[in-house]
This record gives structure tokens, C-alpha cells and sequence, in this order.
């Protein structure tokens, strides 16, 4: 028995506060685990509990708290998130935007692109909604409820409902996913097309059908968020690596619907978030921190482990931006060079 279902998100227009589900999606590789750490860290002090620095030995919060489970903690998707925020979870992961199937018409492409590998669209992708797991219950029920049909109408009929994108630069993500990829401890990573990855060149994986899942998860949200500019916000994983206190904290005001967070808490949790910790926990853990790798192969992967900077160069990068110009992604969104973006961009509008 996997325990008692314990709440039905997503029903109503007219539900309390607390039973709101927020939606805080990434796109694979763009700080979906710095973020459910960051949160489930704060989320942990908050309740009175306390985490010990594995590389300085520091005790964060009460030194009388109950430790952080790490061997429990599984990555949602859904997140107890009381009393940091004024809802009781919220969802951390990869998923097309909820309400977006009502506007999708508009991006003539969207429906016949396929995601080239599972994982993109968590809520509409078929599984098990009336047993979706829990982290951080706080209780021994950790499982809930969800109905994404009334997901895909809460964005339309509840003005307090907050969604928010992480996205990262195209071509970087797509470099980091390239590598996850290649070790990925599920087949369907690690296969591209008929063939092995590891025999599958860097830019044939980019533009032969990688970057067609990035747009088309996008642009879910472009779409939205110009419906629905005050439910639906973009945050770059860029700029939320470079500020991750004030990116942060505006991120959960607004999925709080301006609710405040404890700065000092939040800065703990963001320094115990850093790449350095987690790859010592998951040394400690003895795989990925999503459980996808060996230990060898760690989810928090250094940059030398990355494709090298001469395969993207400024042809890449311009074939990148070109093909997401074409299919419509708005160019203000990304910090993309002037002198690749502007002529493309001109290039369009002339035509």
C-alpha cells in the first residue's frame, strides 16, 4: 500500500490558497536540481530542522532539528512547501505549460514536433496522476492527488494561479543535455535515433532533433505569458546562477502572490545548494543526485566535463538562433550576441 492519498490539486477556480498547486517547470538541464534542493533546504530550516555542511561541517538551522533525509529525499515532483510559501506543494520539473493546449494553434509546428526523448511534459505524459509522489511531507503519506485536466484550466480561470519557466541559453542546454544523455542509466537517453549516443557527433544531436524538444516546451510558455503576463513568468537560469538570492526571492514572492520568504534562511539554503556541496553529497549517496548515475557519473557534472568550446562556435550558435527565429521564440528573452541575432531578426522582419 502506498499510502493514503492525501489531497486532490488543481479542481477548482474557487480553491483555498493552500491547495493551489504552483507550477515551477525547467527545461531538462536549466537548475532543476539547484532548485529543488535550494527550496527543499529552505523548506527544511523553515520547519525548525537543520542540515550539516558536508565540506565545512557547519550546522545550519536548530542544531536540535531533525537532519535532512538525503536518502529518502527522491525529487518530487511535488514539493511540501509550507511554511516557506502559502501553498502546500508545488511542482518542480519538466512539463509543457499548463493551459497552453487551449492556445496551441497559434504555433502552427507545436503539435506535429515530438519530444525526442520522454521527459519534457511531466503532466501530460500519462502517468499515474491519482498517486503522484511527495517530497518533504513532513508525514508518513507520500503521495497525492493531481488532476491535469483541471491544471490545463486553472491558468484561465483562476487569476491567482503562478506558473514560472527556468530556461537556459539554447545551445548550452543542449550541451549539458548531450552529456547527461550519454550516461544516462535509462536506454532511452542514451539512443538517438538508431544509435548509440556516445557515436552520435555533438551538432547532429543539437540540430537533429534536440533543439525541436527545447522550442516546443518554450514556447508553451512564450505563448502563455503573453496571454497571461501576470500568472506566467520566464526566469533565465542564467541569471538566476549569477543572482541566486534576488532571483530567488522574487521567484517565490511571485509564486506566493508576493509573499515574503526568510532572506537569511533562503541565503543558507542557496550556499547549500552550491555545485561543490551536492557533488560531496553525492559521493556521499554513492549516485546522481537524481539517481539517474553511478557516482562516477554525477549529476552535478563539472564544465571540463563538457562538450569543448570549439564545437560551439559562432556557426552553431548562429544555426541555433536562426532555427529558433524561424519557429518563432522571442529573441528578448535570450542574451544571444548582437551581431548573430540582429541580422537574423531584421532578416525576418523584412520578410
Amino acid at each position: 500500500m502506498r499510502g493514503a492519498v492525501i489531497g486532490f490539486f488543481g479542481l477548482s477556480p474557487s480553491q483555498s490558497r493552500s491547495q493551489r498547486l504552483l507550477i515551477l517547470a525547467t527545461i531538462p538541464r536549466s537548475g532543476t536540481w539547484f532548485l529543488r534542493y535550494s527550496i527543499s533546504f529552505l523548506c527544511h530550516l523553515a520547519g525548525g530542522g537543520r542540515i550539516d555542511d558536508r565540506l565545512t561541517g557547519e550546522i545550519v538551522g536548530a542544531a536540535s532539528g531533525a537532519p535532512f533525509d538525503f536518502e529518502r529525499f527522491a525529487g518530487g515532483p511535488l514539493f511540501r512547501v509550507r511554511p516557506a510559501l502559502p501553498s502546500d506543494h508545488l511542482f518542480i520539473g519538466h512539463t509543457v505549460c499548463p493551459g497552453f493546449a487551449r492556445v496551441a494553434a497559434e504555433v502552427p509546428w507545436w503539435r506535429t514536433t515530438a519530444f525526442h526523448v520522454p521527459g519534457y511534459d511531466y503532466l501530460h505524459d500519462g502517468f499515474d496522476y491519482d498517486w503522484t509522489p511527495i517530497d518533504l511531507t513532513g508525514a508518513p503519506e507520500p503521495y497525492t492527488k493531481i488532476s491535469p485536466q483541471a491544471l490545463d484550466r486553472a491558468p484561465w480561470d483562476d487569476e491567482d494561479q503562478r506558473i514560472v519557466l527556468v530556461y537556459r541559453d539554447p545551445l548550452n542546454q543542449l550541451d549539458s543535455f548531450y552529456h547527461y544523455s550519454r550516461t544516462h542509466a535509462h536506454g532511452a537517453y542514451r539512443i538517438f535515433g538508431e544509435r548509440n549516443l556516445g557515436d552520435v557527433p555533438f551538432r547532429e544531436f543539437a540540430f537533429g532533433g534536440a533543439i525541436a524538444s527545447y522550442a516546443k516546451q518554450f514556447m508553451s510558455y512564450q505563448v502563455m505569458a503573453r496571454h497571461l503576463p501576470r500568472q506566467v513568468k520566464l526566469v533565465s537560469y542564467e541569471s538566476m546562477m549569477a543572482r541566486p538570492l534576488d532571483v530567488l526571492r522574487d521567484l517565490l514572492g511571485f509564486l506566493g502572490n508576493g509573499a515574503r520568504v526568510d532572506e537569511d534562511l533562503l541565503g543558507s539554503a542557496i550556499a547549500l545548494a552550491r555545485p561543490e556541496h551536492l557533488r560531496a553529497i553525492e559521493r556521499e549517496l554513492g549516485r546522481s543526485l537524481d539517481g539517474t548515475h553511478s557516482a562516477r557519473h554525477g549529476h552535478m557534472r563539472p564544465p571540463s566535463a563538457h562538450t569543448a568550446a570549439a564545437d560551439i562556435d559562432d556557426t552553431a550558435h548562429r544555426l541555433a538562433v536562426e532555427w529558433l527565429l524561424a519557429r518563432g521564440l522571442d529573441p528578448k528573452y535570450f542574451s544571444w550576441p548582437a551581431e548573430v541575432a540582429a541580422p537574423l531578426a531584421e532578416a525576418r522582419r523584412a520578410s
